[in-house]
């Protein structure tokens, strides 16, 4: 019995140890992100229906702690850390909206750095993207309520550079790759808010 008990002692506290290492890995990447100022990143999205890629974009985004503009062939978007207007390019139209952060992690980075610290179990594996040494962090919720049962992020080791973001809803997958990370770069809040004045005909659709 009391090897049974030390077994399970031992057990947990390996668990305990794991979680905080990949807690720890999380948060350096975290830090990463809200202190190399403005990001301008490329990236492809994925979207799968449960684990058969159903439809793909790519394109380039800037992001300032919550804030993004992010842009493919398909949709322009702006966010300035409340609103988000979405436009495709020849609708005639943009949407306007106020995204929740689980809404949003499938398109902005950053976003994890907000959803992460509550309501996730951690796990913790080392593994290769794209030829880097990565760390693979795995959040699984703990509310079957939860938008999104897992999210996975992989973590280059050397920068702590996000590398790709991996979340499952409803048994669907969406990936968003990150294939370039520059940090520093020259924005303003115009850059994460509607141009109106560029898009005088636009017709503007509240949906909030």
């Amino acid at each position: 019995m009391k090897r049974i008990a030390f077994l399970l002692t031992f057990f947990l506290a390996c668990m305990m140890a794991q979680a905080q290492s990949a807690r720890s890995v999380l948060d350096a990447t975290a830090a990463r992100m809200t202190q190399s100022g403005c990001i301008r990143s490329q990236f492809k999205a994925t979207q799968f229906r449960g684990t058969t890629p159903e439809s793909e974009a790519s394109g380039t985004m800037l992001v300032s702690g919550r804030k993004f503009h992010m842009q493919t062939s398909d949709i322009i978007s702006w966010f300035d850390g409340k609103t988000l207007w979405s436009m495709m390019p020849g609708s005639g139209e943009v949407n306007i909206s106020e995204p929740t952060d689980d809404e949003l992690v499938g398109m902005n980075p950053s976003t994890f750095i907000h959803l992460y610290k509550k309501g996730y179990n951690y796990s913790l594996r080392t593994s290769t993207l794209r030829g880097k040494p990565t760390y693979e962090v795995r959040l699984r919720a703990k509310s079957k309520k939860a938008s999104f049962s897992d999210i996975l992020v992989d973590v280059e080791q050397s920068t702590y550079n996000p590398l790709c973001i991996r979340a499952r809803q409803n048994g669907n997958w969406v990936r968003l790759s990150i294939l370039s990370f520059q940090v520093n770069q020259p924005a303003s809040d115009a850059d994460f808010t509607f141009p109106n004045k560029d898009y005088p005909d636009v017709e503007v659709i509240d949906l909030r």
